[in-house]
């Protein structure tokens, strides 16, 4: 298929035009999904504001041609644009866009893993534990809800918080405060649930292992930082044969810089520090809260990490579509210079977002995601993650050629 200046395979087309104009999904693609045991939306990430009952979390992508499979999120659609529609066709899954047909496209829902059902010694679920995101990524989320001083624009987390949730640490309703129980009774049921987890078909060719989660309070990052190096530290030894990259951290990075010397020694392999959004402006309008802590405490601390982790091992993530191409590209080129790995994740309007914009348009988004390819390339920098993991980026596509110029 060809848009603007590029010639792009069938299944990154269609996961460009779903994240950027949404999907719905017919009755009897539902059903479908009820039958086939497909991963519901979790309501963690990515929670849409129009979710149907039963709505399916994510899809399989997979090129007839060569059997290229990549997985997308299921986002919710663009109150502006044509949506995508899922539904059946001569009992398979099938895509419409404007009435016709995607061709040459095999599609399957992501099924729910197998653990997500299995209990813990004690009687908790393993999935209160650990959950699949994508089809590959084992994500640990140590508390729920996020306790930054104001939340960012486009973030829903915090809107739909169970209280009930139980976690290391569940932050309150009113998020600011944290209540939690002793942490080693929470590391003692994620070994056991990363242990069962692994057994799982979806990890069996390999699995990246992400603890990620909302902050707690500002002047608490020191010690967030800290527990999340004690959860690395247990479970180093169990992850270390499965684990693609090593154990990567998504955290407002700690006050004191000395503790990432520590969490490295805990086991953590990479750290992401996302800024979100590229400009400072940028930066004090849509994340208001992190803007407190300040635009240049996390591009110090990025720095930083390169030193303690190594060129490519400091990552930073940006929502894109909040910014123009050229300014955001600008800053992914200055921080890719420095040994910082810059990568993006396309904007969607998640339930709760307080945004006064829509998700970008296709044919920028294929632009951006070229162009930041070349970027990485230059600074011989790898997209995060594959193919199957990264479920709203185009960055593995375009790095496996899937999106060219001509």
């Amino acid at each position: 298929m060809r848009i603007r200046d590029f010639d792009i395979k069938p299944e990154t087309f269609l996961k460009g035009l779903i994240l950027t104009n949404g999907i719905e999904f017919s009755p009897a693609a539902l059903l479908f999904a009820n039958t086939h045991n497909a991963k519901r939306q979790n309501m963690v990430y990515n929670m849409p504001n129009n979710t149907e009952a039963f709505r399916p979390q994510e899809l399989f992508l997979n090129s007839i041609e060569d059997d290229y499979t990549v997985v997308t999120s299921c986002v919710a659609s663009s109150t502006k644009r044509q949506s995508v529609l899922l539904d059946v066709y001569d009992n398979e899954l099938s895509a419409f866009y404007n009435g016709q047909k995607f061709e040459h496209i095999k599609i399957n829902y992501v099924s729910e893993p197998a653990y997500y059902s299995k209990l813990c010694r004690d009687g908790s679920q393993v999935k209160e534990y650990v959950s699949a995101c994508g089809y590959d990524e084992l994500n640990i989320i140590p508390w729920s809800g996020c306790a930054a001083s104001k939340n960012c624009l486009f973030c829903g987390v915090n809107s739909f918080l169970d209280s009930n949730q139980t976690t290391a640490f569940s932050v309150s309703n009113h998020y600011k405060e944290y209540k939690g129980y002793k942490l080693e009774n929470y590391i003692a049921n994620l070994k056991e649930s990363v242990s069962i987890a692994l057994l799982d078909s979806c990890y069996q060719h390999h699995a990246h292992i992400i603890i990620v989660s909302g902050n707690l309070k500002d002047n608490m990052l020191n010690e967030q930082t800290r527990i999340c190096g004690r959860i690395a530290n247990s479970i180093r030894e169990l992850v270390e044969r499965q684990s693609a990259e090593g154990i990567v951290l998504v955290i407002t990075p700690p006050l004191d810089t000395d503790i990432l010397y520590q969490i490295k020694e805990d086991g953590i392999a990479k750290t992401v520090f996302n800024l979100e959004v590229g400009t400072k402006q940028a930066f004090a309008k849509y994340c208001p809260g992190k803007n407190r802590i300040g635009y240049h405490y996390f591009i110090d601390r990025l720095l930083k990490s390169v030193d303690v982790f190594g060129k490519g091992n400091s990552w930073t993530n940006f929502v894109y579509g909040l910014e123009p191409n050229m300014d955001l590209l600008k800053v992914c080129n200055e921080l890719a210079q420095c040994g910082i790995v810059p990568s993006a994740n396309i904007l969607h309007l998640d339930k709760g977002n307080r945004l006064d914009c829509q998700p970008p348009e296709l044919p920028d988004t294929f632009q951006f995601f070229v162009e930041l390819d070349k970027i990485n390339r230059r600074f011989e920098h790898a997209p995060y993650y594959c193919s199957l993991a990264l479920r709203t980026s185009l960055t593995n596509e375009v790095h496996d050629g899937r999106i060219k110029e001509y």
